[in-house]
């Protein structure tokens, strides 16, 4: 499986204290507490590395193999980007863009013209560059920045294929590395990658179904009262599985104007080149 995740039971996930008696405040979010992963076979992102487990173990008895976060936010970053990755990207745009030095360097040169063009005022021109950094240079990547050290993974849709590019090389303030996964890329075809989105949701739900079930059980009304629990677990539901079925039905494969992208971004490059030539 490429998404994987176990939700913590109930009791054990960690809630924020609602009232001045202290009581948990029971809702959905938390409930998804749990440790996950994406498996690439030979790399696991999101995993720790044996040095990091090994010179952390006094401090996390239980262990610190995995990501330990509520699922839901993995969940929300994954399905936000879902539209952009079921419109494919163009091989001769992802080859701009395919390694992290050569978005490094479109991203240097199209905010550095951005910059030297920009009015203050937002105008058509600036959505332009934004169009260009959001859909081209940031194309589905998944957010992580509430995680402390770096983890960029980015998911490319190209001729058939979803290519995952991750970087995970962080070390803590004594050097030592955070991520068992180092810098690498791995590659599916999308209908593969469509079918793991769809498992996913089907065995969270499942896992959830549960989790509500148990929640309704071990918590006392008071915890309880406000969170609207089953409510929000239907409505959840019909959020996420909304978004897989537009994708089976094709419904973003139009999303991003790339022959327009395209056409701007021939137009800076040329801008930028000409800028440059100008200076010598």
């Amino acid at each position: 499986m490429l998404f994987n995740f176990v939700l913590k039971p109930p009791l054990e996930c960690a809630f924020p204290r609602g009232n001045e008696e202290g009581n948990r405040h029971v809702c959905w979010f938390y409930l998804t507490d749990s440790e996950y992963y994406i498996d690439l076979g030979t790399a696991k992102l999101f995993e720790s590395s044996l040095g990091w487990m090994e010179k952390y173990k006094n401090d996390y008895p239980s262990g610190i193999r995995f990501v330990d976060y509520q699922y839901s936010r993995q969940l929300e970053d994954l399905f936000e980007i879902l539209p952009t990755i079921s419109c494919p990207m163009p091989g001769s745009l992802y080859t701009l863009v395919e390694t992290d030095e050569k978005r490094e360097l479109l991203y240097d040169k199209i905010m550095n013209l951005w910059d030297e063009t920009s009015s203050g005022q937002w105008n058509e021109e600036d959505e332009k560059y934004a169009n260009i950094v959001r859909n081209l240079i940031c194309y589905g990547s998944l957010d992580s920045g509430y995680l402390r050290f770096r983890s960029e993974c980015q998911f490319f849709n190209v001729d058939g294929e979803v290519i995952i590019q991750y970087n995970f090389n962080a070390e803590d303030e004594g050097g030592c590395p955070v991520w068992s996964a180092g810098k690498g890329s791995y590659t599916l075809t999308y209908k593969e990658f469509v079918y793991e989105i769809e498992n996913l949701l089907n065995r969270f739900f499942a896992a959830m179904d549960k989790q509500i079930e148990t929640a309704l059980q071990v918590f006392n009304e008071s915890e309880l009262k406000e969170s609207n629990l089953v409510s929000e677990h239907t409505q959840r539901k019909d959020y996420f599985y909304g978004i897989l079925n537009a994708i089976k039905n094709n419904a973003y494969e139009n999303l991003i104007d790339w022959k327009n992208l395209k056409e701007d971004l021939e137009r800076y490059l040329t801008e930028a080149l000409t800028a440059e030539v100008a200076r010598f």
